[in-house]
């Protein structure tokens, strides 16, 4: 059953009313462009029903294109470990759900909203305002069709904001998006301002990016169709789902697993060229009970529990990990180094 935008504006109605008319609008852990559009267009729309937002931020945004998104933009993003939540009367979730592993909010506090395209998690369902739709290639496009819904005129730099998270997460309507973004990406064509489009997909790139690309392309190891990197230690977790999909580029790959250590957290992502990969789905096998993991048909990503303190320690980890995908992908070759 589709969302109810009039039940839900009339919920934030009865919140500014009877609440603390305070939101903390929570993205995933090192967030992405859509979870921050999502997050920012959100803001937009409670502020209409008289409700002060807050965007909390938790982990690092280490990518260097989300972070020049962020300055040219000039998103306000709050430390999560510097907020006080029980000064919010209003919490929401967006491009994540409690239980996922992958944002900060603590486990006892379960959210007022919850907004996202990943699948349902059950207890998301407990919750007052939750629009969860997996056929929508962006939690940004959900949040955008709610403000034309609601007939609100954006800025410039939101309509470039909305615009650069479809174009990330749908690698420019090429991957797992359907009429909903195509509808969204022509629209707001037209309304953002294509010179900081320009600035936010064409940033300088640090030493790091590179060294991260050699050692990638050193190490890879090709399984038939899988083509597996162990990245060691990354300057910033996004880096890990940075190089898959640039990975994925190998012409003999049809999947491609990263795995690499971030402050002794073990991140791990998978990205595939197969529509039908159900790529959430396998990460979540492959990781079993050892972590939190989870995305949708060509994307996924996820954390291992275990902490490790040096590469040996990792390099256990990545050797599992990499048995346990050989294993879900029933491949038969033997491994062979890329380079």
């Amino acid at each position: 059953m589709a969302f109810d935008l009039a039940n839900a504006l009339r919920m934030a109605s009865e919140w500014a009313n009877v609440r603390r008319p305070r939101a903390l609008l929570l993205p995933h852990d090192n967030p992405d462009p859509d979870s921050l559009a999502a997050a920012a267009g959100l803001s937009l729309l409670l502020e209409k029903q008289g409700i002060e937002c807050t965007i909390g931020m938790a982990g690092i945004i280490g990518r260097a294109e989300n972070r020049a998104m962020v300055r040219v933009l000039r998103f306000d993003l709050k430390p999560f470990e510097n907020l006080d939540l029980d000064s919010f009367g209003i919490v929401a979730l967006l491009d994540t759900q409690p239980g996922t592993g992958n944002n900060s909010l603590p486990p006892h506090r379960l959210p007022d909203i919850v907004i996202d395209h990943h699948p349902t998690r059950p207890l998301s369902l407990t919750v007052p305002w939750c629009d969860i739709r997996p056929e929508f290639g962006g939690s940004c496009t959900i949040v955008w069709r709610y403000l034309k819904q609601a007939g609100i005129e954006l800025s410039a730099d939101l309509a470039t904001a909305f615009l650069y998270g479809i174009k990330t997460e749908t690698r420019d309507l090429g991957r797992e998006c359907g009429p909903h973004e195509r509808e969204a990406y022509l629209e707001l064509s037209a309304q953002a301002d294509h010179t900081k489009l320009y600035a936010i997909t064409n940033p300088k790139l640090s030493r790091e990016h590179f060294v991260a690309m050699d050692r990638a392309c050193r190490r890879a190891i090709c399984w038939g169709e899988l083509l597996a990197v162990n990245l060691g230690s990354v300057p910033y977790p996004d880096l890990v789902a940075e190089i898959a999909e640039l990975m994925l580029a190998y012409e003999k790959a049809r999947y491609c697993l990263c795995l690499g250590e971030y402050e002794g957290q073990v991140f791990l992502s998978i990205r595939s060229e197969d529509e039908d990969s159900h790529a959430g789905e396998l990460i979540r096998r492959v990781v079993g009970s050892k972590g939190a993991a989870g995305g949708h048909g060509m994307s996924a990503g996820g954390r291992l529990h275990q902490t490790v303190r040096n590469d040996t320690e990792l390099k256990v980890l990545y050797d599992e990990v990499v048995g346990n995908m050989v294993a879900e992908l029933s491949i038969s070759q033997p491994p062979v180094p890329l380079l």
